[in-house]
């Protein structure tokens, strides 16, 4: 520690040692190196220029580390002032995102736009991605979105009603979240089957677009979506119903080569599909056949199942219907343990009788889960 001897030297030169109890031998040579050394020409301090300063991060640094490391630094003190004040904009948001989808009611539910609206307007100010900060697993490791469907209050006309329309919450927060990414997606599906709700599952379904790239540009927008409605088993261990209505369905088959549909039931979430052979699964190759599977984080289930397809010759005149059977164990995604069977070539004639005239391929599957 420099201590200076003398509180008022008159000169910088004359100062004596600077140096707590230096030996005589120290002070010597102290002095004989003060000597050589250029020194200031007057007694004021070196400037800043000649003064090598430490090497400090710039600040469009701490802005490029703003959800990371930059954060950190900002909680500590550090970085500029914006960085800071972004920080607690950081910090309010996501309280106020997390207070929302934990007290949700009908009426809180209403009133969440205006304050993600808010939340939106003071992240853009302080250059904050908003889309970023909600679909980050910051709620204890999941996103503000699958909390906001566990937790949401149910309403038992949504049970009987066929319009799908987003609860305003959930709503809200795809909106503020968009891009979606394909984890906040699988969230969302993993969300619905963790309380087993297949009404919010269709309308989720449908806001992802329930169509595939191809088929949305092949069909355009004004195609109506898949219809499935999921019967309710009148015992826990009575078979349960899906009826579904696929519209264009030959052209999709044509050119996409593929028509899924999915649902959920007795928690699990399961898959129709309707593909094209090529060859596999001992299906001629070309051949229309449909599979049924089941998702991701369902588990492993024994079925016996039968697809109904009906002839619609009129309206008022039914036709006769054709019968798919198959059973056997479902392991989720796993394609060997899907269980596929052929359709009636019938189906792909035109105007097949199993086809409505507008294309739309109408059918019931029934599944049993066995033990």
């Amino acid at each position: 520690m420099i201590v200076p001897s003398d509180p008022k030297p008159s000169d910088a030169a004359d100062a004596p040692p600077a140096y707590d109890g230096p030996s005589n031998g120290q002070a010597t040579i102290a002095e004989k190196r003060a000597r050589r050394a250029p020194g200031p020409t007057s007694s004021t301090l070196p400037s800043a220029s000649s003064i090598r300063p430490r090497q400090q991060v710039p600040k469009s640094g701490w802005r490029s580390l703003q959800d990371g490391v930059g954060g950190i630094l900002a909680d500590v003190g550090l970085g500029s002032a914006q960085q800071r004040a972004a920080q607690e904009v950081r910090k309010t948001v996501t309280g106020l995102v997390h207070d929302l989808v934990r007290d949700q009611t009908l009426d809180s539910n209403v009133s969440c736009v205006g304050i993600l609206e808010s939340c939106s307007e003071a992240c853009a100010t302080h250059s904050i991605n908003m889309s970023s900060l909600l679909q980050q697993p910051y709620i204890e490791g999941h996103t503000p979105l699958y909390w906001a469907i566990v937790k949401r209050p149910t309403d038992e006309s949504e049970a009987a009603s066929e319009a799908f329309e987003l609860p305003p919450l959930i709503g809200a927060l795809l909106t503020y979240s968009a891009p979606l990414k394909h984890t906040t997606i699988r969230e969302a599906r993993l969300a619905c089957l963790h309380i087993c709700d297949q009404w919010l599952y269709q309308s989720l379904r449908l806001y992802f677009g329930a169509l595939v790239d191809k088929d949305r540009l092949l069909l355009g927008v004004d195609v109506p979506p898949d219809k499935i409605t999921v019967g309710i088993a009148a015992r826990h261990d009575a078979p349960f119903t899906v009826d579904f209505e696929i519209p264009d369905f030959q052209k999709r088959m044509r050119v996409s080569r593929d028509a899924n549909i999915s649902f959920i039931s007795h928690a699990r979430m399961w898959k129709i599909q309707f593909f094209v052979a090529n060859g596999d699964y001992k299906l001629m190759d070309g051949h229309w056949a449909v599979r049924l599977g089941l998702r991701e984080n369902s588990p492993s289930t024994n079925v016996a199942a039968t697809y109904i397809l009906e002839e619609t010759i009129s309206d008022t005149t039914p036709g006769e219907s054709v019968k798919l059977e198959l059973s056997g164990n479902l392991v989720p995604e796993e394609n060997d343990y899907h269980m596929h069977i052929a359709l009636p070539d019938a189906v792909q004639y035109p105007r097949s009788p199993f086809l409505t005239a507008d294309g739309t391929l109408c059918g019931k599957l029934t599944v049993q889960i066995t033990k």
